[in-house]
């Protein structure tokens, strides 16, 4: 007679997010993600567990996300679905090619079950489809290519409708929509297309429902996230950063806001609350991401459990009491005289659902999954059963398992139902029970990836959008503009806190919307300084993610110039040393009309240089002006009045020296533009580094920035400079 198995209490807790993706400008999503997750993952998570009774789970819902589900619904705008709604006669060249880059984007297990889209996918790989910096999800394949011819308008609908059946899943197939259009294939009508259009949006507009039924018959507890899903403990203080790894390069201005954080919890639970009906228990904090600071927070506000990741645990406990069987159980942490709970994920068995199965066939993957189960179950036997955390996103994974997870969601549930070892509960129902729970005498400052909060901070691009942050967030306060009197100001600027940003700068990870992302998160900190009645400071036009430019296209200074300012090419060693960039097609000039080619810069020991080479050799005339901008390391703005051939005034852009000669500098317009400003005039010393904008504007309104829209930089030379550039 075989030993009966210990039992085992399993919490699955599936995460729901994406980021905020709309425009502070006009309100529409500049990506589509939100809208095609709902029709993919949200609804059919909640319909698969329906199906299950027997099986009880968690759902974590970041409140940004809930606005975005009901915006869908009520028809906010969308940029890929306003373009897809329109006539395709009525789509100029530029939107054909970005619906059809857009379109080619799927899940792969679509283009599995039907050849057809792959085939269609493929060959519009091959046409001028490519996007200059505007799509990509977790888990979708991207569609770029150049060359060939573009798509015919019977091929473009059919991409439009192939891509709007990939992204509802298989579980809604029988839907009329979806049956008609796949009936039809042969003659497809942009009536098919718009029916699955309407489809999205009704998908969508079930799925916050669907959530509170479950809710309602006990069967799931439903948990929140702070409200636009930022990384809490950075936003207290970033320099939690640094208790792991303590060498981490921080950002030169420190944000400190615990002020921000407390609005985040409290807002995200009270808009819980208002869809759910009641405020969560609990909270899956951003990325797993806790301190003792943010864990005080949230037990100040009410909030019974938190949840975080098994690495954490470890970094929290005194080495000898690293034993696996202290993650199977929850932990209580004190903090402020207010207390809280804590579960702590395992790790592998989460990826394994999240990275590992979706190569295996379902019933084995959820066949190893309950051994697993079972094996802790032994190992950890206890006066109590052990409780073992499986936390995990609720989306993106799915697009790797055939029929979109399905299968091996039906083989999973079926699997727990039929086990009578193994309770799933909630981590509700798990604090229920009277036992007395361990305390952590220290928690952990750090997240679910390695224990630390490197991903969001400490590389470049990441650390500059920090700072941005933090200025914006002090100018707002040094100007008395606090949230009571510019709330729109505050809520910009909460939702620039969001952890998506940071996560998609540097070179962690990888999308093909770097530049959306770089965007949205720049428009936001630009919406603060509005909504405050202040002017944005010029730093927030500068991308913060840098692409490389074309081979060839740019040269970086290799020693000094000091140049004859006479408008012409004097030698042809007169500006040798200096940095060049080619303005060639698709780059500022084509989209200014031609007026520049090439840009020269370079600088002397005491002053920066400029050349601009016009096209045909001729200057733009009277009515264009030249401005440059100083954004980095302080702002100064200069303009050239007048690019016709002559000496033109260089004169202050702003301030209280607005109008008036800058000190030293000198300009003269021929053939070329040539340019001299003293470093001292810019109070710029040696060493500092510089970022420029060169724009042309007319009437005030801008033509084309120079070398583009990034800018230029370069540092202010010191006297070694060139003994340093002859070394090299």
């Amino acid at each position: 007679m075989s030993e009966p198995r210990a039992p085992v209490d399993l919490i699955l807790l599936w995460h729901h997010h994406q980021p905020d993706y709309r425009s502070p400008r006009d309100g529409r999503a500049a990506l589509p993600w939100v809208r095609l997750h709902a029709s993919k993952d949200y609804l059919d998570m909640a319909r698969h567990l329906e199906r299950h009774p027997g099986v009880r789970a968690t759902f974590n819902f970041v409140p940004s996300l809930i606005d975005q589900i009901e915006g869908v619904a009520a028809g906010e705008p969308d940029e890929l679905f306003e373009r897809l709604a329109r006539p395709l006669a009525g789509l100029a060249p530029e939107e054909r090619r970005l619906v059809a880059w857009r379109c080619g984007q799927a899940p792969a297990h679509a283009t599995e079950r039907w050849p057809a889209y792959r085939v269609l996918r493929e060959r519009a790989a091959r046409g001028p489809t490519g996007s200059p910096g505007a799509a990509g999800t977790q888990g979708a394949t991207a569609l770029a290519g150049d060359g060939g011819e573009p798509l015919a308008d019977r091929d473009l609908l059919a991409l439009e409708i192939w891509f709007l059946l990939a992204w509802v899943d298989p579980l809604f197939h029988d839907a009329p929509e979806v049956v008609r259009a796949l009936a039809g294939r042969e003659r497809w009508t942009e009536r098919h297309r718009d029916d699955l259009i309407q489809l999205h949006r009704r998908l969508a507009a079930e799925v916050i429902p669907a959530y509170r039924a479950l809710a309602a018959r006990g069967q799931v507890e439903l948990s929140a996230s702070p409200y636009y899903h930022p990384i809490l403990p950075l936003v207290v203080d970033l320099a939690a950063a640094r208790r792991a790894p303590p060498d981490l390069v921080l950002p030169a201005e420190r944000l400190v806001a615990p002020e921000d954080a407390r609005w985040h919890i409290e807002r995200g639970l009270e808009r819980h609350a208002a869809v759910f009906g009641a405020r969560p228990a609990g909270m899956w904090p951003s990325e797993g991401s806790v301190s003792p600071e943010t864990a005080a927070l949230a037990a100040a506000s009410g909030v019974r459990w938190l949840a975080s990741d098994e690495g954490v645990l470890w970094a929290s406990l005194p080495e000898a009491g690293r034993r696996r069987a202290a993650l199977y159980r929850p932990w209580t942490f004190a903090a402020d005289g207010s207390e809280v709970t804590l579960f702590f994920r395992d790790h592998e068995l989460s990826d394994r659902i999240g990275f590992v199965y979706q190569r295996w066939e379902a019933n084995e993957a959820a066949a190893d999954f309950v051994a697993r189960l079972r094996r802790i179950g032994r190992e950890h036997a206890g006066a109590t059963p052990p409780v073992v955390s499986v936390i995990l996103d609720g989306e993106n994974c799915w697009e790797h398992y055939p029929d979109d997870g399905g299968r091996f969601l039906t083989a999973l549930y079926d699997a727990l139902e039929a086990a009578p070892d193994i309770r799933t509960r909630t981590p509700s129902e798990v604090l229920a029970d009277a036992t007395p729970l361990p305390r952590l005498e220290r928690l952990h400052s750090g997240s679910w990836i390695d224990a630390d909060f490197h991903i969001w901070i400490g590389h470049p691009e990441k650390n500059r959008a920090w700072e941005l942050l933090a200025r914006a967030r002090r100018a707002l306060c040094e100007a008395g503009a606090g949230p009571a009197r510019a709330p729109d100001a505050w809520l910009a600027l909460y939702r620039a806190e969001g952890s998506d940003w940071f996560w998609w700068f540097g070179d962690d990870h990888y999308t093909p919307d770097r530049a959306v992302f770089d965007r949205l998160f720049r428009e936001l900190l630009q919406a603060a300084y509005e909504g405050a009645g202040l002017t944005p400071p010029a730093a927030l036009r500068l991308p913060i993610v840098r692409e490389a430019a074309a081979p060839g296209s740019h040269r970086t200074p290799i020693g000094f110039v000091t140049p004859v300012l006479d408008g012409r090419r004097t030698t042809f060693y007169e500006w040798y040393a200096a940095g060049r960039f080619l303005l060639g097609a698709g780059g500022a000039m084509h989209r200014a009309g031609g007026l520049v080619r090439e840009l020269h810069y370079g600088f002397d020991a005491e002053r920066f240089y400029l050349r601009l080479d016009f096209t045909g050799d001729a200057p733009p005339g009277p009515e264009v002006d030249l401005t440059l901008e100083v954004v980095e390391p302080r702002a100064a703005r200069l303009r050239v009045g007048g690019l016709a051939v002559g000496e033109p005034s260089v004169l202050w852009g702003e301030g209280p020296r607005a109008g008036e000669p800058v000190v030293g500098a000198r300009c003269r317009v021929g053939r070329v533009l040539e340019l001299g400003v003293p470093f001292a005039s810019l109070a710029l010393v040696p060493g500092e580094a510089v970022a420029l904008l060169v724009q042309a504007t007319r009437g005030g309104g801008p033509l084309a920035s120079y070398p583009d829209e990034g800018g230029l930089g370069f540092t202010v030379p010191t006297a070694d400079f060139e003994a340093t550039m002859w070394s090299a």
